[in-house]
């Protein structure tokens, strides 16, 4: 694959990312373009042969919500669906801020040159990353003190995508290896003439076109203001909203880990004897879930919430397991919500994850519990 065509390709995302900015969403997007969107629009009026580049602001916007299978004339990443666009109702589609977030932000793989704007979203996945390392490190000599700030820590951001420094102040006061300004470096002040709105499934929403709009429409895309899911939140002093970038990466796919966990934690509950122990991010996440059983076998489970089966193919590898994290079977778990919109996703999977041994097993979240409670019957039934 021509190298110079991904620089161009990163250069479009990028630039749009600058352009579609989270607080001007509301707004059309105007003249002059970031210097890589108009790096990379140069690159593409020379290269488009097929079909004319258009002429307007508008119609540019309109190609580029089309699926880039369509018409894109250069080469496409293979971590990027070509059945997409780039662009969904004038803000950046789900593919092209996985693609920015996962290949470009969490890689360290931002185009030399980004703008302030643009090194400022990099820097709040490098401020998550330090404090991850930090107790990481920390995780080597005191191993449970550090575990239990991570999860305090992870746990909060999940459940608390609107915070304020009150509530920062009385849960991180004390922490040992996690400051109160460490945390706090994660949000956004909120304004005082603003109105806000919060999912419980998929968190922080955005007003557009007179609309409640999630950040990731493929998990939930029904926002409308009379649901129970769907809240208002009140300004007061000190109210504050996570960063783009931690609500994608941090707190979204921490969603159905929790979800799952409390699931498990509820059978553990139930037969103690049979599944003793639950553990939630073992080795500060080096998986999402532990479980130890009656027997003495050990199960990890990583859960992964991705809208194409080929592009989570990538991703999976074998589970760490080492030391503590050793186990003797492992497990990816998929949100059920991803096999109601494509019945062949875990065994698209199967096929296409050819880095993974066949000794790790492929569910949905429901057949996993149904597996767990199968598991308990038959160690009681062993008594």
């Amino acid at each position: 694959m021509d190298n110079s065509e991904i620089i161009i390709f990163d250069f479009l995302v990028v630039g749009l990312a600058e352009f579609l900015r989270l607080d001007t969403l509301d707004q059309i997007p105007k003249y002059p373009y970031p210097d890589f969107l108009q790096r990379a629009c140069n690159t593409l009026a020379l290269k488009m042969t097929s079909i004319p580049y258009p002429r307007t602001l508008e119609g540019l916007l309109t190609l580029l919500e089309k699926p880039l299978q369509t018409w894109y004339p250069l080469s496409i990443p293979k971590e990027f669906d070509s059945e997409c666009g780039f662009i969904y109702d004038r803000a950046l589609s789900e593919e092209a801020s996985q693609y920015f977030y996962e290949q470009l932000v969490k890689r360290g793989q931002l185009p030399e040159f980004a703008s302030v704007k643009i090194q400022q979203i990099a820097l709040e996945n490098f401020l998550f990353q330090r404090l991850l390392e930090r107790l990481q490190e920390a995780n080597e000599k005191d191993a449970e003190r550090a575990l239990q700030e991570y999860i305090l820590l992870r746990r909060f951001l999940i459940e608390n995508p609107y915070t304020t420094l009150e509530s920062l102040r009385k849960t991180f006061s004390k922490t040992r290896y996690i400051s109160i300004n460490d945390v706090g470096e994660l949000y956004e002040d909120c304004k005082e003439n603003e109105s806000y709105w919060c999912c419980d499934r998929c968190g922080p929403l955005i007003k557009k076109h007179g609309h409640l709009r999630g950040i990731k429409p493929s998990v939930c895309n029904d926002h409308r203001k009379n649901l129970s899911y769907v809240r208002r939140i009140y300004w007061k002093q000190g109210l504050r909203r996570l960063q783009f970038g931690i609500h994608w990466r941090v707190c979204l796919p921490g969603i159905p880990e929790i979800r799952l966990f409390e699931a498990l934690k509820k059978l553990h509950q139930q037969q103690p004897e049979y599944l003793c122990e639950v553990q939630l991010w073992p080795g500060i996440d080096r998986y999402d879930l532990q479980l130890r059983f009656g027997d003495g076998s050990v199960w990890a489970i990583d859960v992964k919430d991705y809208r194409n089966p080929y592009d989570l193919a990538l991703q999976l590898k074998p589970i760490f397991g080492e030391g503590d994290l050793h186990y003797d079977e492992s497990f990816y778990v998929i949100p059920n919500h991803r096999l109601h919109q494509r019945q062949d996703y875990i065994d698209i999977l199967r096929e296409e994850a050819t880095g993974l041994p066949k000794s790790t097993h492929l569910f949905s979240d429901t057949a996993f519990e149904e597996r767990v409670v199968a598991k308990i019957m038959h160690l009681s039934k062993g008594k």
